[in-house]
Order: C-alpha cells, then sequence, then structure tokens
C-alpha cells in the first residue's frame, strides 16, 4: 500500500527523492521493526528489504544457536536456562545478564538480538530507513561486542598485546563486502553502495583466504635405517585467540601425520588433540613441533598433515589446514 502510495505521487517528483524528503521529515513506516516481547518480529521480515544479509544469516551458525543438535544434547533439551540468553538473546544490548526472548527461539541469534538497542535499530555506519533507526555506534566494531556471548574467547583475545596487526572477531568473521544495504524496492533507490561486513559468523570463512591462518611445515625429517623420523611444526600466525577456543561445548582440534604408502594408502599413523580444558590449545603467534617415528620398508612414501576440527562423536570434520612431505 505504501509502495503504490509513493507511486502516485511519483508524478510530482522522481521516486528516489520522494523517498529521501519522506525519510528526512522523520516519518516511521515500520515501527513494529523495533517491538520486543511477544511483537517482536521474525527475521523474515527484516529480510525483505536486506535480502542478502538475511541469506546469509539464515545459513549461519548464529541462525542456528538454539537449534542445533549439539546444543539440545549438552543443555539436556533446554533445561540449563542460563544458556539460553546467548543462544536466542532478546538483546545483547544490557549491562545485566542477557536475557532470551520469550519468542521466536528457533531463529537463535536473530537480527534483532545484536541491532536492537533502546526501541531502535542500529547498526556501524550513518543511515536512514523506514523503521526507528538509532546514531551510527562503532561499538558494533568492537570485539567488545562479541565478547558480550563469547566470553571466554573475547578475554583471551583482549590479553594478546595490542600489536596494529591484530584481527578483531569482525575482521575474521564477517568478511568485507561493498554492496547496498538494501535490495528491495522502492529503499534501494537511494542507498548507494557501501563498505559492509558478510553476516557469516562462521570460523570456516577463516580458512578460505589465500594466505592460511594456520601454517604445518615438516623439520628434519630423516629417512635411514627403516626408519622416517622428524617432526611437524604448527603455527598460529594470525588468529588472535587459541585454537579451538570458546567457553562451553565440546571443542576438540585434532591434529593428524600420516604416513602413505605410493596409492595414497595410510600404513602408520600419529593423533593429538588439542583441548582448552587440557591447556593444550595452540596459543597467538605460538610455534609447537610434534616428533614423528614410522617404520619403512624402503618403498615410496609421502607423509601428510592435516588440521581438523571436530565434533564429539566424529561425524563433523572441518579440514583447518593441510601439508604434504614426498619422500
Amino acid at each position: 500500500m505504501f509502495y503504490n502510495h509513493l507511486k502516485s505521487l511519483q508524478k510530482v517528483l522522481p521516486i528516489g527523492s520522494l523517498i529521501a524528503c519522506f525519510l528526512s521529515a522523520g516519518c516511521v513506516v515500520y515501527p513494529e521493526l523495533a517491538e520486543k516481547g511477544m511483537k517482536a518480529p521474525k527475521s523474515e521480515r527484516c529480510g525483505d528489504c536486506h535480502r542478502d544479509i538475511y541469506n546469509e544469516w539464515k545459513d549461519s551458525p548464529h541462525a542456528h544457536s538454539f537449534t542445533n543438535t549439539a546444543f539440545k544434547e549438552e543443555t539436556n533439551t533446554y533445561q540449563f536456562a542460563f544458556c539460553l540468553g546467548c543462544h536466542a538473546p532478546e538483546t545483547i544490548f544490557t549491562d545485566k545478564r542477557i536475557e532470551p526472548r520469550s519468542v521466536n527461539l528457533a531463529e537463535g541469534v536473530n537480527c534483532n538480538s545484536c541491532h536492537l538497542n533502546d526501541c531502535k535499530l542500529s547498526g556501524p555506519t550513518a543511515a536512514r530507513g523506514p523503521h526507528p533507526i538509532a546514531e551510527k555506534n562503532q561499538f558494533f566494531r568492537t570485539s567488545e561486542m562479541c565478547g558480550k556471548c563469547h566470553v571466554g574467547t573475547f578475554r583471551t583475545w583482549q590479553g594478546i598485546s595490542t600489536a596494529e596487526d591484530k584481527k578483531t572477531c569482525q575482521d575474521c568473521h564477517m568478511p568485507a563486502i561493498k554492496r547496498k544495504l538494501i535490495q528491495d524496492d522502492p529503499w534501494q533507490k537511494i542507498y548507494p553502495k557501501r563498505e559492509g561486513k558478510q553476516h557469516l559468523f562462521s570460523f570456516q570463512t577463516l580458512f578460505n583466504q589465500n594466505e592460511a591462518p594456520l601454517q604445518l611445515s615438516f623439520k628434519k625429517v630423516t629417512h635411514s635405517d627403516g626408519k622416517i623420523e622428524g617432526s611437524l611444526e604448527l603455527e598460529n600466525k594470525t588468529i588472535p585467540h587459541t585454537v579451538p577456543t570458546g567457553d562451553y561445548g565440546y571443542r576438540e582440534v585434532v591434529v593428524t601425520i600420516e604416513l602413505q604408502d605410493e596409492k595414497g594408502q595410510m600404513r602408520e599413523c600419529k593423533k593429538e588433540s588439542l583441548f582448552v580444558e587440557m591447556k593444550t590449545a595452540l596459543q597467538y603467534k605460538e610455534k609447537r613441533c610434534i616428533p614423528f617415528c614410522f617404520n619403512s620398508d624402503g618403498d615410496s612414501y609421502s607423509i601428510n598433515a592435516t588440521i581438523i576440527r571436530t565434533s564429539f562423536n566424529k561425524d563433523t570434520n572441518i579440514l583447518l589446514a593441510e601439508a604434504k612431505y614426498k619422500l
């Protein structure tokens, strides 16, 4: 209805100018988008205009933070109430304990969880829109924002010296992109492309860059007297927290060193697990060597090393780094 009204007025002014005048006058068309409690909108309402961001979010860990199987099992089907505030928050903008929403719990960390502040929707850049908007808030560019829920990881990040190259959470988990904030008509007509962030929130995106933040290299490998010996060096070059990291749940990273024959079949294997709780997690800028010794019968061999993030049942494995050494 609103769009049809604008179209009728377009006979007097171009629609872009008309919308700009409309918003400059402080008119709010969709006040319900900033509602809390039982009137809170679903994220798909935000996706009506912010289509690209919505499509990124709906497949992200944030969108499934409440419904994923591991969380349901580890909270005894949501019986551990203290976990719910961060897995389905009303809003992170509070000085008190973050409270869970009473509706739309299945959306996990949704749009309003991070963008609803004092009955207005805000972000890191200045904006005009048909819903209540606050002034730009630079808090969105800081690791402190993510630290509202990811407390342990934030403290680790905070404890690292303030080197110039230390990345924020958003630098790694929300890749930069230039695009329009809105993809829906008529609102997109007044928005130019601007620098923004993809709403992926995934550690997997960190390992798709050209320079791997985790590096593996082989040191002093020898092949003699029926033995293949050496060491694998792990280096956390740029990740400004431990690997693995986090406060709760099952967090294991497995380092595997395999001796493979010329057909790629495993002949021998050595594994080591990294855990926060066991104080074996790889620290920022740390180099660590894992020695290995395999038997050799003189055939052609190669050594393959991997770092994998795994789940408790070992049914979800994500490759973080890989290296190969040909003998």
